[in-house]
């Protein structure tokens, strides 16, 4: 979690480890506060954090259409390594399934 000087969270990672592989849930950025580094400084803790219990991949899903945070995920290392159709609802629309070799980022 990250905290601008006023307190509020600035943005937040939440993630899950399965055996040597991590998976990114949800990353978000108060929209105010976005392109500001939050969200890099969010994903270097996580990779610090796996410095002590390493794992291999770290896998995401992103709307197809959301195309800064595909940017922001290429940025940072992130391929596209698959699609899930009608992934998510409301509206239904294509996630993409992004990797990150954490060997390579380390």
């Amino acid at each position: 979690m990250a905290e601008p000087d006023e307190g509020e969270i600035a943005g937040f990672l939440i993630g899950r480890r399965v055996s040597d592989e991590v998976e990114i849930l949800n990353l978000a950025v108060r929209a105010e506060l976005r392109r500001k580094g939050i969200g890099s400084a969010l994903l270097s803790r996580l990779l610090a954090g796996l410095a002590a219990e390493p794992a291999w991949k770290i896998y995401l899903e992103v709307r197809r259409s959301n195309e800064a945070a595909v940017a922001f995920y290429q940025r940072q290392g992130f391929a596209h390594v698959g699609e899930r159709k009608n992934y998510y609802r409301d509206p239904v629309e294509d996630a993409l399934v992004l990797s990150l070799s954490v060997a390579e980022s380390i």
